[in-house]
């Protein structure tokens, strides 16, 4: 037996279907992070009320608003120029299915599950072991709510994962690769990341090539400059020594001859020469005065000359 409806009744059901579904809303996510704030993107600017997990917490009345939660208090406000309900200074336990329901002209009702998610903190990358072929590195990260870690190398996914719970304070993430024949430095950066933040670490070693370190080990790298500053004041001080012993030696000679001709001039006696007329007395002792062979002004005396020029003019 078949059942026929006619064209207008079908119409009819299709519109009760239309119309039954007015008021019906899906759930929306809000995501927010400790120590923020969220609003609830549904008007109420009448009267409305606000349920957390089915308890009435905040009500609106001829645009009076109360909180009837102590947990909500003073973090829970409504906002009467817009008629949303905001809630601030956000917890971890705040996270849950909230209902806004707007009784007056805006009627509606919304279903909004919040989700409050703790900052990550950045990572600590650890190099745990290093064989002649393997090198294993290590990051850990404070467990939060949402956390997932990864290991990149130069932007190439190597190893993941995430936390299920946060039973456990710290979450590690392993990495084992194999090394490489090539002198380069090698960059890895682990990353820690959940819905509200994220936060890197990127860590450059050699301990991931066959090839051993070229740079010089860090002891060595801090010697070499205390040794060159050595060096440099002990060439100084000979420098110094040096040029002071070339100053004395280049005065000693200029001394020496000083003395000399000190004590020369001590042995030097100076005459006096009168000059007379010559007269034929004179002319005389002239020729007997030649014959001592007197040519200079300045001479010394000496004993046995002075004798000889005295016989000689005695006779």
């Amino acid at each position: 037996m078949r059942i026929y409806f006619p064209h207008h009744q079908l119409l009819c059901l299709f519109m009760s279907e239309i119309f039954s579904s007015v008021g019906v809303s899906s759930v929306q996510e809000v995501i927010g992070a400790v120590g923020q704030s969220v609003t609830f993107p549904i008007s109420v600017p009448v009267s409305g009320t606000i349920l957390y997990k089915g308890d009435t917490v905040g009500q609106v009345l001829n645009k009076q608003s109360e909180i009837n939660s102590e947990k909500f208090q003073n973090r829970l406000h409504w906002v009467s120029q817009s008629g949303f309900f905001t809630l601030s200074d956000l917890r971890t336990d705040d996270s849950g299915l909230y209902t806004v329901h707007s009784t007056k002209e805006l009627e509606g009702k919304q279903e909004y599950q919040l989700e409050v998610y703790e900052r990550v903190s950045a990572p600590l990358v650890n190099t745990t072991s290093s064989s002649s072929e393997f090198c294993s590195l290590l990051c850990s990260v404070r467990n939060v709510r949402g956390l997932k870690l990864i290991w990149y190398e130069d932007y190439v996914l190597l190893n993941q994962t995430s936390s299920s719970s946060t039973s456990n304070i710290t979450l590690n993430l392993h990495l084992e690769i194999k090394k490489t024949e090539n002198h380069r430095e090698r960059t890895f950066s682990c990353v820690s990341s959940n819905p509200v933040s994220k936060e890197t670490t990127i860590t450059i070693t050699h301990v991931c090539s066959l090839n051993t370190d070229p740079r010089p080990p860090d002891w060595l790298r801090i010697l070499i400059p205390v040794l060159v500053s050595v060096l440099l004041v002990i060439a100084v001080i000979v420098m110094v020594v040096y040029l002071k012993k070339r100053k004395q030696n280049e005065a000693s000679p200029q001394t020496e001859v000083s003395s000399a001709t000190e004590g020369l001039n001590e042995e030097i006696l100076y005459s006096v020469i009168n000059h007379k007329n010559p007269t034929q007395t004179n002319i005389r002792e002239r020729a007997d005065d030649e014959a001592c062979a007197l040519t200079t002004v300045y001479d010394r005396i000496r004993p046995e000359r002075t004798s000889d020029c005295d016989n000689n003019g005695t006779e």
